[in-house]
């Protein structure tokens, strides 16, 4: 896409960034009065849903890319909260099945630390923090914005369907009697594990949760996390179970799923609030 040549909002409600494209596709496709920029080589879409402004784009896949193409974003832009969107591999050992959506309760660091035979050490061990905020030194695990705690309070977790629409909102079950597996997935609030290396195979899976204690991996959440940390911004991830942690075999993923419960918790948020956070 050819970059608009056009003044940009003073003001952004959310940035939505995935890895890759097909994560947020659907939404850049539904904003009105779009335009397009390219920021450190990745392409983002501004525009206009529901009468407030949002920037979607990618990131590029992994901590490093994503830490770097956050940061340029706020330093360009004033964004009022950010959201990391996308599919994750959910652990078996866990309460997450393929098709429900985690919202990261806790954002867990999983490549700090000290690597021994017996596992892995806690940054702490080290002694050095990744972040400081304010009296409070963290180290391999970062605590959820304060956005979050209102997201539950509005979105609380439980079974939801998908509703109507181009990218649908979710609604939550009443009546699970009449529940079927099919079009209904779960929304859980819990511990999420970014790591450079995803888990190749059950084994590594099984270690990881052993390990941390998540309910999911993904390459990119708490890289996100950090510079938003620093910046002073609100920060959600949300991320719909495209697998299981260690399967990588594809012809069992669902990625389309994944990707459209996570847009519909993440939409039902966003088309719920009013005004700006402040």
């Amino acid at each position: 896409m050819r970059e608009s040549r056009v003044s940009f909002p003073n003001k952004i409600f959310a940035a939505i960034l995935g890895a890759v494209q097909s994560e947020v596709q659907k939404l850049t496709d539904v904003l009105e009065d779009k335009q397009v920029i390219n920021v450190v080589g990745e392409i983002f879409a501004i525009g206009r849903l529901k009468g407030k402004t949002l920037l979607v784009g990618t990131t590029g896949i992994g901590k490093v890319n994503a830490a770097i193409t956050t940061a340029a974003l706020l330093a360009r832009f004033s964004i009022e909260q950010v959201w990391n969107i996308g599919s994750a591999g959910h652990f078996q050992e866990g309460p997450l099945r393929i098709g429900d959506v985690l919202i990261a309760q806790e954002l867990l660091c999983g490549d700090e630390g000290i690597l021994t035979t017996n596992g892995v050490l806690s940054a702490r061990e080290i002694g050095i923090p990744i972040l400081r905020r304010e009296d409070e030194a963290l180290f391999d695990s970062l605590p959820a914005s304060t956005i979050v705690h209102r997201l539950r309070e509005n979105i609380a977790p439980g079974l939801y369907h998908l509703g109507r629409g181009m990218v649908p909102t979710a609604a939550p079950v009443e009546n699970r009697t009449r529940c079927t597996k099919e079009g209904f997935f779960r929304l859980l609030y819990g511990p999420s594990l970014s790591v450079g290396m995803v888990s190749g195979d059950p084994q590594v899976a099984h270690s990881r949760f052993l390990d941390y204690g998540a309910f999911a991996e993904n390459m990119e959440g708490s890289a996100i996390a950090q510079t938003c940390y620093r910046h002073g911004i609100p920060f959600i991830e949300c991320r719909g179970m495209s697998n299981k942690a260690g399967d990588r075999d594809k012809l069992n993923w669902e990625l389309k799923k994944a990707i459209s419960n996570c847009h519909a918790i993440m939409m039902d948020w966003i088309l719920s609030q009013e005004g700006s956070l402040s």
